[in-house]
């Protein structure tokens, strides 16, 4: 978050906007995408939002080779190697400047997000809001959206006092202060609990799940609203009955008796590619229908109701 001295007016960084959503959150929704998150799954399918800043995507099928981004570049970030375009991205500092991405007219260099103020934003919402139906809203994503808490908590103010239907999408690994800012604002939590042996979480997110599942805890008591619980279903990693069996006792600890099971899907490997960074969720295959009933079935079995994917009840 920044604020623009001139008038004091919040700004935050964002890599997307997606309109007409159905699966996040009750009827027809705006989805936004905020930059930065403190877990890094091996299994994202937003890698371009992980960090804060925003990195350098190189589309190779768009370049013409003409290189006008090297002579552009004040880092010396940019060069031709085996008569590859190469971006250290050691070297980049993403500058204010952003010449190389201003001279590609081809939309071959591309900045995983842009800064926009909180007012611009929020027009955008009310322009769409007339797509939405009786039902629909916003949806902050990412990214972690809390991580921009400022920006966040702008946002969900002013969205839940102009009376749409506000829900965040949230991986839990921040300070619960942080959602004590926005849980005012919300009428809806998806929360992510992804493994609840903390060693394989730190394997698989590259952070461990103390944070996450005391979090986990307080929004169960204290949050008046909604609160989904969601399940990134991955064969061999976090779908033995162990690691099920957990989730349901801890779901009948908190007296919650919803889930909502995601499959593991390979449809962002190709963005691993435009970042330069190696996606190893191809390792892991996707849940079969047989595997994901079965899952269903313990669930069902334990009283809690589990929607699949985006066969949600809303």
């Amino acid at each position: 978050m920044t604020i623009n001295q001139g008038n004091n007016e919040i700004r935050g960084t964002i890599f997307d906007i997606q309109g007409l959503s159905v699966h996040d959150g009750p009827g027809c929704r705006t989805l936004i995408f905020l930059n930065g998150c403190t877990l890094s799954c091996f299994w994202c399918s937003n890698p371009e939002g992980i960090s804060r800043k925003p990195v350098p995507m190189y589309y190779h099928s768009r370049c013409i080779s003409c290189d006008k981004c090297i002579s552009e570049c004040p880092e010396g970030a940019i060069k031709r190697v085996d008569g590859e375009l190469y971006i250290s991205r050691e070297l980049c500092s993403t500058c204010e400047k952003k010449g190389c991405v201003s001279v590609c007219y081809t939309d071959g260099l591309k900045l995983s997000g842009y800064e926009i103020t909180a007012t611009k934003l929020l027009k955008i919402i009310q322009r769409d809001r007339q797509f939405w139906g009786s039902e629909g809203g916003i949806t902050l994503s990412g990214g972690e959206p809390l991580l921009q808490i400022d920006f966040a908590e702008e946002i969900l103010q002013r969205s839940y006092k102009s009376h749409i239907h506000t829900a965040i999408e949230t991986c839990g690994n921040i300070p619960y202060d942080n959602f004590k800012r926005v849980t005012p604002y919300l009428d809806w939590i998806f929360f992510d609990l992804k493994h609840f042996d903390t060693k394989k979480h730190k394997e698989g997110a590259n952070a461990d799940n103390l944070l996450i599942i005391e979090n986990a805890k307080l929004l169960a008591k204290e949050f008046n609203g909604r609160l989904i619980f969601r399940l990134p279903l991955i064969p061999e990693f976090n779908d033995s009955p162990e690691n099920i069996s957990s989730i349901i006792l801890f779901l009948r600890e908190v007296g919650r008796t919803e889930i909502n099971v995601l499959p593991l899907h390979h449809l962002g490997r190709e963005k691993y590619k435009i970042i330069d960074r190696e996606y190893t969720g191809l390792n892991y295959l996707i849940p079969n229908t047989e595997n994901l009933q079965k899952v269903k079935q313990k669930f069902t079995e334990a009283g809690i109701s589990c929607y699949l994917g985006g066969e949600t009840p809303f």
